[in-house]
Protein backbone atom coordinates (compact mmCIF):
# COMPACT_ATOMS: atom_id res chain seq x y z
CA UNK A 1 0.00 0.00 0.00
CA UNK A 2 2.83 2.37 0.90
CA UNK A 3 4.58 1.57 -2.38
CA UNK A 4 1.39 2.37 -4.32
CA UNK A 5 0.98 5.67 -2.52
CA UNK A 6 4.59 6.60 -3.17
CA UNK A 7 4.21 5.59 -6.80
CA UNK A 8 1.18 7.87 -7.20
CA UNK A 9 2.98 10.72 -5.43
CA UNK A 10 6.02 10.46 -7.69
CA UNK A 11 3.87 10.32 -10.82
CA UNK A 12 1.87 13.40 -9.82
CA UNK A 13 4.89 15.42 -8.73
CA UNK A 14 6.79 14.92 -11.98
CA UNK A 15 10.05 14.91 -10.04
CA UNK A 16 11.43 12.09 -12.19
CA UNK A 17 10.50 13.74 -15.51
CA UNK A 18 14.00 15.12 -16.28
CA UNK A 19 15.51 11.64 -15.97
CA UNK A 20 12.74 10.13 -18.09
CA UNK A 21 13.34 12.80 -20.73
CA UNK A 22 17.05 11.98 -20.73
CA UNK A 23 16.24 8.28 -21.22
CA UNK A 24 13.93 9.08 -24.14
CA UNK A 25 16.51 11.42 -25.68
CA UNK A 26 19.18 8.74 -25.51
CA UNK A 27 16.85 6.24 -27.13
CA UNK A 28 15.79 8.73 -29.80
CA UNK A 29 19.39 9.31 -30.85
CA UNK A 30 19.93 5.60 -31.52
CA UNK A 31 16.45 4.96 -32.96
CA UNK A 32 16.89 6.85 -36.19
CA UNK A 33 15.53 5.64 -39.51
CA UNK A 34 16.01 6.47 -43.17
CA UNK A 35 13.11 8.56 -44.44
CA UNK A 36 11.42 7.74 -47.72
CA UNK A 37 11.69 10.25 -50.54
CA UNK A 38 8.03 11.28 -50.28
CA UNK A 39 8.74 14.49 -48.30
CA UNK A 40 10.86 17.25 -49.84
CA UNK A 41 11.82 20.59 -48.27
CA UNK A 42 11.99 23.68 -50.46
CA UNK A 43 14.39 25.78 -48.44
CA UNK A 44 14.39 29.53 -48.13
CA UNK A 45 18.16 29.42 -47.73
CA UNK A 46 21.06 31.83 -48.03
CA UNK A 47 21.34 31.11 -51.76
CA UNK A 48 17.69 32.08 -52.24
CA UNK A 49 18.06 35.27 -50.20
CA UNK A 50 21.02 36.30 -52.36
CA UNK A 51 19.04 35.64 -55.54
CA UNK A 52 15.55 36.90 -54.65
CA UNK A 53 16.46 39.63 -52.19
CA UNK A 54 15.80 40.65 -48.64
CA UNK A 55 13.08 38.84 -46.71
CA UNK A 56 10.06 39.05 -46.61
CA UNK A 57 9.61 38.50 -50.32
CA UNK A 58 6.80 39.65 -52.60
CA UNK A 59 4.05 37.05 -52.52
CA UNK A 60 4.08 36.93 -56.29
CA UNK A 61 7.35 34.99 -55.90
CA UNK A 62 5.56 32.27 -53.91
CA UNK A 63 2.80 32.27 -56.53
CA UNK A 64 5.35 31.49 -59.25
CA UNK A 65 6.82 28.63 -57.22
CA UNK A 66 3.40 27.15 -56.46
CA UNK A 67 2.49 27.26 -60.16
CA UNK A 68 5.71 25.38 -60.95
CA UNK A 69 4.94 22.81 -58.26
CA UNK A 70 1.43 22.42 -59.67
CA UNK A 71 2.87 21.74 -63.12
CA UNK A 72 5.32 19.24 -61.61
CA UNK A 73 2.47 17.27 -60.02
CA UNK A 74 3.33 17.47 -56.34
CA UNK A 75 1.21 15.55 -53.85
CA UNK A 76 0.59 18.54 -51.57
CA UNK A 77 2.22 21.75 -50.37
CA UNK A 78 2.71 22.78 -46.75
CA UNK A 79 3.66 26.42 -46.28
CA UNK A 80 5.62 26.99 -43.09
CA UNK A 81 5.58 30.73 -43.83
CA UNK A 82 3.39 33.26 -42.03
CA UNK A 83 1.14 35.53 -44.11
CA UNK A 84 -1.28 36.94 -41.54
CA UNK A 85 -0.97 40.57 -42.69
CA UNK A 86 -1.43 42.03 -46.19
CA UNK A 87 1.63 42.68 -48.28
CA UNK A 88 2.49 46.32 -47.69
CA UNK A 89 4.23 47.16 -50.98
CA UNK A 90 1.75 45.54 -53.35
CA UNK A 91 -1.49 44.16 -51.84
CA UNK A 92 -2.45 42.77 -55.27
CA UNK A 93 0.21 40.10 -54.77
CA UNK A 94 -1.98 38.54 -52.08
CA UNK A 95 -4.58 37.79 -54.74
CA UNK A 96 -1.93 36.47 -57.14
CA UNK A 97 -0.81 34.00 -54.48
CA UNK A 98 -4.39 33.09 -53.61
CA UNK A 99 -5.11 32.34 -57.27
CA UNK A 100 -2.03 30.11 -57.51
CA UNK A 101 -3.14 28.22 -54.39
CA UNK A 102 -6.63 27.76 -55.82
CA UNK A 103 -5.20 26.37 -59.05
CA UNK A 104 -3.13 23.88 -57.10
CA UNK A 105 -5.93 22.82 -54.75
CA UNK A 106 -3.61 21.09 -52.25
CA UNK A 107 -1.92 23.91 -50.35
CA UNK A 108 -2.00 24.06 -46.53
CA UNK A 109 -1.25 27.36 -44.77
CA UNK A 110 -0.30 27.79 -41.10
CA UNK A 111 -2.45 29.05 -38.25
CA UNK A 112 -1.10 29.83 -34.79
CA UNK A 113 -1.92 31.65 -31.56
CA UNK A 114 -0.63 35.14 -30.87
CA UNK A 115 -1.28 37.71 -28.16
CA UNK A 116 -3.41 40.72 -29.12
CA UNK A 117 -1.13 42.84 -26.93
CA UNK A 118 1.73 42.21 -24.54
CA UNK A 119 0.27 39.96 -21.87
CA UNK A 120 -3.16 40.21 -23.47
CA UNK A 121 -5.69 37.68 -24.70
CA UNK A 122 -4.81 35.24 -27.45
CA UNK A 123 -6.17 35.26 -30.95
CA UNK A 124 -5.73 32.95 -33.92
CA UNK A 125 -3.42 34.33 -36.58
CA UNK A 126 -4.91 33.27 -39.91
CA UNK A 127 -3.70 34.06 -43.43
CA UNK A 128 -5.05 37.26 -44.98
CA UNK A 129 -8.61 36.82 -46.36
CA UNK A 130 -7.77 36.31 -50.06
CA UNK A 131 -5.38 33.51 -49.15
CA UNK A 132 -7.55 32.00 -46.41
CA UNK A 133 -10.49 31.84 -48.82
CA UNK A 134 -8.55 30.02 -51.54
CA UNK A 135 -6.25 27.73 -49.60
CA UNK A 136 -7.21 24.05 -49.46
CA UNK A 137 -6.77 23.77 -45.68
CA UNK A 138 -5.29 25.40 -42.60
CA UNK A 139 -2.99 23.59 -40.19
CA UNK A 140 -1.74 24.68 -36.80
CA UNK A 141 2.02 24.90 -36.38
CA UNK A 142 2.15 24.87 -32.58
CA UNK A 143 5.50 23.57 -31.35
CA UNK A 144 5.48 21.25 -28.33
CA UNK A 145 8.43 22.46 -26.24
CA UNK A 146 9.08 20.76 -22.92
CA UNK A 147 10.17 22.68 -19.82
CA UNK A 148 13.82 22.26 -20.86
CA UNK A 149 13.03 23.82 -24.28
CA UNK A 150 13.62 20.53 -26.11
CA UNK A 151 11.02 19.56 -28.71
CA UNK A 152 10.30 15.86 -28.28
CA UNK A 153 6.81 15.68 -29.70
CA UNK A 154 3.92 17.37 -31.46
CA UNK A 155 0.24 18.09 -30.97
CA UNK A 156 -1.87 16.73 -33.81
CA UNK A 157 -4.76 19.04 -32.87
CA UNK A 158 -4.85 22.53 -31.35
CA UNK A 159 -7.03 25.62 -31.38
CA UNK A 160 -8.47 28.53 -29.45
CA UNK A 161 -11.12 27.30 -27.01
CA UNK A 162 -11.01 23.79 -28.47
CA UNK A 163 -8.39 21.76 -30.32
CA UNK A 164 -10.10 21.71 -33.71
CA UNK A 165 -7.27 22.68 -36.08
CA UNK A 166 -5.26 19.73 -37.40
CA UNK A 167 -1.50 20.07 -37.44
CA UNK A 168 0.08 21.14 -40.71
CA UNK A 169 1.19 17.55 -41.35
CA UNK A 170 -2.21 16.10 -40.48
CA UNK A 171 -3.98 18.61 -42.74
CA UNK A 172 -1.78 17.54 -45.65
CA UNK A 173 -2.63 13.91 -45.04
CA UNK A 174 -6.33 14.67 -44.72
CA UNK A 175 -6.27 16.35 -48.13
CA UNK A 176 -4.59 13.24 -49.50
CA UNK A 177 -7.13 10.97 -47.74
CA UNK A 178 -4.29 9.06 -46.07
CA UNK A 179 -4.72 10.32 -42.50
CA UNK A 180 -5.41 7.66 -39.84
CA UNK A 181 -9.07 7.26 -38.91
CA UNK A 182 -8.28 7.12 -35.20
CA UNK A 183 -5.65 9.69 -34.31
CA UNK A 184 -2.83 8.55 -32.02
CA UNK A 185 -1.66 10.57 -29.07
CA UNK A 186 -2.29 11.42 -25.44
CA UNK A 187 -5.72 13.02 -25.09
CA UNK A 188 -6.54 16.14 -23.11
CA UNK A 189 -9.56 15.40 -20.88
CA UNK A 190 -10.23 19.14 -20.43
CA UNK A 191 -10.45 19.99 -24.13
CA UNK A 192 -14.25 20.21 -24.26
CA UNK A 193 -14.55 22.27 -21.07
CA UNK A 194 -11.97 24.95 -21.78
CA UNK A 195 -12.32 28.70 -21.88
CA UNK A 196 -12.83 30.08 -25.41
CA UNK A 197 -9.80 32.30 -24.80
CA UNK A 198 -7.33 29.50 -24.02
CA UNK A 199 -5.15 27.81 -26.63
CA UNK A 200 -5.97 24.13 -26.29
CA UNK A 201 -3.84 21.20 -27.43
CA UNK A 202 -4.75 17.56 -27.94
CA UNK A 203 -3.43 14.27 -29.30
CA UNK A 204 0.12 14.72 -28.07
CA UNK A 205 2.62 12.35 -29.63
CA UNK A 206 6.34 11.83 -29.23
CA UNK A 207 8.40 11.91 -32.40
CA UNK A 208 10.77 9.31 -33.69
CA UNK A 209 13.13 11.70 -35.43
CA UNK A 210 14.69 10.46 -38.65
CA UNK A 211 17.89 12.30 -37.79
CA UNK A 212 19.37 15.74 -37.36
CA UNK A 213 19.17 18.82 -39.53
CA UNK A 214 19.49 18.01 -43.24
CA UNK A 215 18.12 14.46 -43.05
CA UNK A 216 15.28 15.15 -45.48
CA UNK A 217 15.77 15.98 -49.13
CA UNK A 218 16.20 19.71 -49.58
CA UNK A 219 15.94 21.92 -52.66
CA UNK A 220 16.78 25.60 -52.81
CA UNK A 221 13.76 27.86 -53.29
CA UNK A 222 15.52 29.84 -56.01
CA UNK A 223 16.31 26.67 -57.99
CA UNK A 224 12.62 25.75 -58.03
CA UNK A 225 11.68 29.34 -58.88
CA UNK A 226 14.03 29.39 -61.87
CA UNK A 227 12.98 25.97 -63.15
CA UNK A 228 16.32 24.32 -62.41
CA UNK A 229 14.81 21.31 -60.60
CA UNK A 230 13.70 18.27 -62.63
CA UNK A 231 10.02 17.48 -62.23
CA UNK A 232 10.98 13.91 -61.32
CA UNK A 233 12.32 15.16 -57.96
CA UNK A 234 8.93 16.66 -57.08
CA UNK A 235 6.22 14.62 -58.77
CA UNK A 236 4.02 12.72 -56.31
CA UNK A 237 5.80 14.12 -53.24
CA UNK A 238 4.73 16.31 -50.36
CA UNK A 239 6.54 19.63 -50.42
CA UNK A 240 7.22 21.77 -47.37
CA UNK A 241 8.28 25.38 -47.93
CA UNK A 242 10.09 27.08 -45.06
CA UNK A 243 13.13 28.98 -43.88
CA UNK A 244 16.50 27.35 -43.28
CA UNK A 245 18.76 30.40 -43.63
CA UNK A 246 20.59 31.48 -40.50
CA UNK A 247 18.67 34.12 -38.57
CA UNK A 248 15.45 33.45 -40.47
CA UNK A 249 12.73 31.44 -38.74
CA UNK A 250 12.79 29.33 -35.60
CA UNK A 251 15.60 26.96 -34.71
CA UNK A 252 14.25 24.16 -32.53
CA UNK A 253 16.30 22.05 -30.13
CA UNK A 254 15.48 18.36 -30.53
CA UNK A 255 16.84 15.31 -28.66
CA UNK A 256 19.41 14.97 -31.44
CA UNK A 257 20.41 18.44 -32.65
CA UNK A 258 18.98 21.87 -33.49
CA UNK A 259 16.91 22.07 -36.66
CA UNK A 260 14.77 24.67 -38.47
CA UNK A 261 11.02 24.53 -38.03
CA UNK A 262 10.42 23.23 -41.54
CA UNK A 263 12.66 20.19 -40.85
CA UNK A 264 10.62 19.56 -37.69
CA UNK A 265 7.43 19.67 -39.77
CA UNK A 266 9.00 17.16 -42.18
CA UNK A 267 9.64 14.78 -39.28
CA UNK A 268 6.03 15.09 -38.11
CA UNK A 269 4.70 14.45 -41.62
CA UNK A 270 6.97 11.46 -42.27
CA UNK A 271 6.26 9.92 -38.85
CA UNK A 272 2.51 10.37 -39.28
CA UNK A 273 2.58 8.94 -42.80
CA UNK A 274 4.57 5.84 -41.79
CA UNK A 275 2.84 5.23 -38.46
CA UNK A 276 5.95 5.97 -36.39
CA UNK A 277 4.40 8.33 -33.83
CA UNK A 278 4.77 7.33 -30.18
CA UNK A 279 1.83 7.73 -27.78
CA UNK A 280 2.70 8.51 -24.13
CA UNK A 281 0.72 6.46 -21.63
CA UNK A 282 -1.77 8.36 -19.50
CA UNK A 283 -1.59 8.46 -15.70
CA UNK A 284 -3.71 5.35 -15.08
CA UNK A 285 -1.85 3.31 -17.69
CA UNK A 286 1.50 4.37 -16.22
CA UNK A 287 0.32 3.29 -12.77
CA UNK A 288 -0.85 -0.11 -14.04
CA UNK A 289 2.36 -0.82 -15.97
CA UNK A 290 4.53 0.25 -13.02
CA UNK A 291 2.57 -2.01 -10.67
CA UNK A 292 2.98 -4.99 -12.99
CA UNK A 293 6.70 -4.28 -13.42
CA UNK A 294 7.10 -4.20 -9.63
CA UNK A 295 5.11 -7.38 -8.99
CA UNK A 296 6.82 -9.63 -11.56
CA UNK A 297 10.19 -9.82 -9.72
CA UNK A 298 8.42 -10.51 -6.40
CA UNK A 299 6.66 -13.50 -7.95
CA UNK A 300 10.02 -14.86 -9.10
CA UNK A 301 11.79 -14.31 -5.79
CA UNK A 302 13.12 -17.53 -4.32
CA UNK A 303 13.81 -19.24 -7.61
CA UNK A 304 17.35 -20.58 -8.13
CA UNK A 305 19.68 -17.65 -8.65
CA UNK A 306 17.23 -15.23 -7.04
CA UNK A 307 17.75 -15.94 -3.36
CA UNK A 308 19.65 -12.77 -2.56
CA UNK A 309 18.07 -9.37 -2.29
CA UNK A 310 20.61 -7.67 -4.54
CA UNK A 311 19.66 -10.19 -7.22
CA UNK A 312 16.01 -9.22 -6.79
CA UNK A 313 16.99 -5.55 -7.04
CA UNK A 314 18.87 -6.17 -10.28
CA UNK A 315 16.03 -8.24 -11.72
CA UNK A 316 13.47 -5.56 -10.82
CA UNK A 317 15.49 -2.87 -12.58
CA UNK A 318 15.98 -5.06 -15.65
CA UNK A 319 12.26 -5.85 -15.80
CA UNK A 320 11.35 -2.15 -15.65
CA UNK A 321 13.81 -1.19 -18.37
CA UNK A 322 12.78 -4.14 -20.55
CA UNK A 323 9.11 -3.22 -20.26
CA UNK A 324 9.99 0.36 -21.24
CA UNK A 325 11.94 -0.68 -24.34
CA UNK A 326 9.41 -3.30 -25.49
CA UNK A 327 6.48 -0.90 -25.19
CA UNK A 328 8.42 1.74 -27.12
CA UNK A 329 9.99 -0.39 -29.84
CA UNK A 330 7.16 -2.85 -30.46
CA UNK A 331 3.97 -0.99 -29.56
CA UNK A 332 5.08 2.64 -29.97
CA UNK A 333 3.98 3.48 -26.45
CA UNK A 334 6.08 5.52 -24.04
CA UNK A 335 6.15 4.46 -20.41
CA UNK A 336 8.57 6.58 -18.33
CA UNK A 337 10.47 4.05 -16.19
CA UNK A 338 12.19 6.30 -13.65
CA UNK A 339 9.33 6.38 -11.15
CA UNK A 340 9.30 2.59 -11.02
CA UNK A 341 13.09 2.47 -10.72
CA UNK A 342 12.90 4.99 -7.87
CA UNK A 343 10.42 2.80 -5.99
CA UNK A 344 12.75 -0.18 -6.43
CA UNK A 345 15.71 1.79 -5.10
CA UNK A 346 13.76 3.21 -2.15
CA UNK A 347 12.41 -0.24 -1.24
CA UNK A 348 15.88 -1.78 -1.31
CA UNK A 349 17.30 1.07 0.77
CA UNK A 350 14.50 0.75 3.32
CA UNK A 351 15.03 -3.02 3.54
CA UNK A 352 18.77 -2.53 4.04
CA UNK A 353 18.36 0.07 6.80
CA UNK A 354 15.27 -0.98 8.71
CA UNK A 355 15.14 -4.76 8.24
CA UNK A 356 18.52 -6.11 7.32
CA UNK A 357 20.40 -3.67 9.57
CA UNK A 358 18.56 -4.47 12.87
CA UNK A 359 18.58 -8.22 12.18
CA UNK A 360 22.37 -8.15 11.80
CA UNK A 361 22.70 -6.24 15.05
CA UNK A 362 20.79 -8.96 16.88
Amino acid sequence: MAATGLLVLLLISGVTTPVDNAIYDLHARIWRYTPDDDVVIIAIDAKSLDAVGRFPWPRSVYAQVIDRLTADGVRGIGMDVTMSTPESDNPHNDQLLADAMRRNGKVVMPVFAEAVALGGALQEALPVPPIAQNVAALGQVDVAKDSDEIVRGAYLKAGLGSAYWPSLALALQQLDHTAPTALPGLRDPLDNDASPYLWMRDNYVLLRYAGGDGTFGRLSFTDVLNGNVPASLLKGRWVLIGATAEGLGDILQTPDSPMPGVEYQANVLESLHRGLLVTPLNFIAQLVVASVALVIPLLLYGLPGLRRNWQLLLLSALVALTVCVVLLRVFYLWWPPTTCLSIIGIAFLAWSVFIRGPSRAV
